[in-house]
Order: C-alpha cells, then sequence, then structure tokens
C-alpha cells in the first residue's frame, strides 16, 4: 500500500469516509479539528494505526525495503532473526502493558511488529502504532539477549509514549483550523487535498524526528527511563543497557550516522541511567537464555 493510499485512508478514518463532498456540521467540522489538534493525546487507535503504517512505510523505503526473513514474511512466516527478535520483542511488549504511566499507548489496535532492516549502521526506529525496527548491525553490536532487549525496549517506550506523535510541528494543525473555517459545511476536493497535504507534512515531521534529526534529549532520556523498567520487569539484567550504551559510546566516538545522528551522546545517556539501572539491581542471565541468544542471532 502507497503513501498516498494510507494517507487517504488515515484521513478517512477522521473524517468518516471520502467522497467528492462530505457533509460535516460546522460543529462537526470542529469537533474533527479539535480531535487532531492535540496529535499524541487525541488520536485514536485507529488513527494511530493508518499514521503508523505510513511512516513505517516511508522508513521502509528509505532503507530500499531491505529487511530480513523478506520471503518468509510475505508468505505470513516468521523465521530467522526475525522471528528471535519478534520473539524477544513480544516478552516486552507483554511487560509495557504491566509498567504503564498516564498517557501512554501500550497496546497498539494492529498489535506490535518487529523487523530487522539490512544494514551495516548501529540504529534502531519506531513508528506510532506498533512498529519497531533493528538494524542487523545494531543486534550484531549486542552481545547477549538482554543487550538486544533493551535496545528494542527503548523503541518500544517510544511507541507507548507516543513520541513521534509528539514531533509534529503544531503549525500544522493551524492548515486544518483554517481549511475547516473556510470550507463551513461542505469539504470539497480540494479542501480533502489541502487536509491530506496537512497530514503529509505531519508524516513528515514523525520521519524526520525519527530518522534524520532525531528527538530532543528529553525524549531520549524518558525512552531510555521507560525503556529500562519494561527491561527489567520483563526479568531481563537492567544493567544490558548500560552495557549497550557503553558499545555505543566507543563507536560514537568514531563513528557517524545511525545513533550518532539521532540520539544524544551515550556517556550522556550513562550518566542519567546508571542510578535507575543499580536501584534496579542486577538479575543472572540463564544458561537457556545465552544458547538461544547464539542461536537466535547465528540465525541470520
Amino acid at each position: 500500500m502507497n503513501r498516498a493510499i494510507i494517507l487517504a485512508a488515515s484521513l478517512a478514518m477522521l473524517l468518516g469516509g471520502l467522497s467528492c463532498k462530505v457533509n460535516l456540521t460546522p460543529e462537526g467540522i470542529m469537533q474533527t479539528y479539535d480531535a487532531i489538534k492535540d496529535a499524541r493525546k487525541d488520536l485514536t487507535p485507529e488513527n494511530e494505526y493508518w499514521t503508523g503504517r505510513s511512516v513505517a512505510t516511508n522508513l521502509l523505503a528509505r532503507h530500499d525495503y531491505k529487511y530480513k526473513d523478506a520471503e518468509a514474511l510475505r508468505a505470513g512466516r516468521l523465521e530467522g532473526m526475525t522471528a528471535y527478535v519478534s520473539a524477544v520483542g513480544g516478552v516486552l511488549a507483554a511487560s509495557a502493558l504491566e509498567t504503564t504511566r498516564d498517557g501512554d499507548r501500550p497496546a497498539p489496535i494492529g498489535g506490535w511488529h518487529f523487523l530487522v532492516v539490512e544494514s551495516d549502521t548501529i540504529n534502531a526506529f519506531a513508528a506510532p502504532g506498533g512498529w519497531v525496527f533493528v538494524t542487523t548491525a545494531a543486534v550484531e553490536a549486542a552481545t547477549s539477549e538482554d543487550e538486544l532487549a533493551a535496545v528494542l525496549a527503548h523503541e518500544i517506550a517510544h511507541v507507548a509514549r507516543g513520541h513521534a506523535l509528539g514531533s509534529i510541528q503544531k503549525g500544522r494543525w493551524a492548515g486544518v483550523a483554517k481549511t475547516a473555517l473556510d470550507t463551513s459545511v461542505e469539504l470539497d476536493q480540494q479542501a480533502l487535498g489541502d487536509l491530506t497535504k496537512v497530514f503529509e507534512g505531519a508524516m513528515d515531521d514523525m520521519i524526520d524526528g525519527i530518522l534524520v534529526k532525531g528527538y530532543s534529549k528529553d525524549t531520549e532520556f524518558e525512552a531510555d527511563k521507560v525503556g529500562l523498567a519494561i527491561l527489567a520487569h520483563a526479568g531481563y539484567d537492567p544493567q544490558a543497557l548500560v552495557r549497550y550504551l557503553k558499545v555505543l559510546d566507543a563507536r560514537q566516538a568514531t563513528g557517524s550516522g545511525g545513533f550518532s545522528a539521532t540520539h544524544p551522546k551515550a556517556s550522556d545517556r550513562i550518566k542519567k541511567v546508571d542510578g535507575q539501572a543499580k536501584t534496579l539491581g542486577t538479575k543472572k542471565v540463564p544458561a537457556i537464555r545465552v544458547a538461544r541468544f547464539k542461536a537466535g542471532v547465528g540465525a541470520a
């Protein structure tokens, strides 16, 4: 499904269906505006699902749709590294349901989806609605399942806290308000086109925040904090996040792109989470988890 179709479907969910003329009362128009002016708070699960699909499609397009186990996925099967990462992600997603905070969205209407993108650059990113991506380089940089889980927990935290939705520029909604006021009761094709442009801009804002500029430092620190709580509750070693960040710290000293471009310095992140990790303690890693990690990553 291409970007235009997904955007149209998402907009249809907001406006109640697309046609040449969409009849709305003045009150209905303003309710539509009120429903979407604060995207992070008020987007419905259905809206978030379609929004996330559009963002996820664009993220994959930027990686030339190169992801692990593609043939199996097209046939509806989970295999290889993707199956392993999805299994670990599923445990963490369940943990996110049990460690919620006000405003969390840990239960996407379409479920959670975990994909391994083919890339030599260490990176991980997530789209609204439960889409989590991790590069092969990021998986291979982990030395244990616990470290891999730490990466996934951080991205799950981004989704649960609605960080991508929060990156939409507030100015986008000014266009929505103007369109609503200018079109009175009926939204014709031009008005719908204007609204679609607003949503397309919102998609660009999210992609920019996810893959290009990255989120603010405070947002990343929050994802580390929430992710660490998810990680520990799932039974993984909280120190695994600190260990993985140390690997990133060493890479960031000489690397560029990926985590280096979209995340704060790993050393700063370590300072922020080290105390929390110590408070949560250290958990012994069972031998079966070690074997499972070797088999899962070796299944590439």
